[in-house]
């Protein structure tokens, strides 16, 4: 009887239709606000690696900001990925939305595939300016204008750690990542980045130092696993 109902009355067929086209309207200005607190505010991201820990752990999540300003010695950030500078705006903006809707599951890119090819999470260890070395696992550096060396770890205003494993008697230190390297010269708009998982990590001591084109968001918090909250 309900049915025949819609279909003889014409204030009932508008009704139905006008809470319809309320439910759709509200949907997506839930979406729109989201999408635009993703893309200028605030956003989360996982942590799909161990080079981050102890600080990051794996399969943690980080709230990140893309609103950066100056980067800070000891900052950790979000570096673009390779397919993002080179994928078209439309094809980004697609991918931006499924993964949204699958919670990170789903993307049009094969992040897995490349080495680099999905954002990466780093630690700024040197500015512009900065003359760096590393030693042990550990960088030594003489910001712009000073006269003397420190270890990273007196440069900074907010305490980290780092995982450093001690190879093993007779280990090929040409294996894997180096633990070691001479003086770097970081120039204008150049920083340098490294994992706090020091011996298995990916990074400037690959890449090189990155520009500032290149970071894509600062990271303000560790929100998950709750046991792991902290500031960043």
């Amino acid at each position: 009887m309900n049915k025949e109902l819609y279909k003889l009355s014409y204030t009932l067929k508008k009704q139905r239709q006008h809470k319809i086209v309320t439910i759709v309207l509200f949907a997506l200005t839930i979406f729109t606000c989201i999408m635009l607190v993703r893309t200028f505010f605030l956003f989360a991201v996982r942590q799909r690696s161990v080079s981050m820990q102890p600080d990051i752990p794996y399969e943690s999540n980080i709230l990140f900001t893309p609103i950066i300003g100056t980067p800070e010695r000891g900052s950790v950030v979000l570096l673009k990925s390779r397919s993002e500078g080179t994928s078209s705006l439309l094809l980004r903006a697609a991918d931006t939305v499924i993964n949204f809707f699958s919670a990170q599951q789903l993307s049009f890119f094969d992040r897995g595939s490349l080495m680099g090819s999905s954002p990466q999470i780093r630690r700024i260890i040197g500015l512009p300016g900065d003359t760096i070395y590393m030693r042990g696992y550990v960088v030594f550096v003489q910001p712009a204008g000073q006269k003397h060396f420190l270890t990273e770890f007196e440069c900074v205003k907010n305490a980290y750690d780092v995982n450093i494993v001690a190879a093993p008697s007779g280990w090929d230190s040409t294996i894997g990542v180096s633990g070691s390297f001479e003086k770097i010269n970081l120039g204008r708009d150049e920083y340098f980045v490294l994992g706090d998982n020091r011996c298995s990590c990916v990074d400037s001591r690959l890449w090189g130092p990155v520009n500032i084109k290149n970071i894509k968001a600062k990271g303000l918090a560790v929100s998950f696993p709750f046991s792991k909250l902290r500031l960043l």
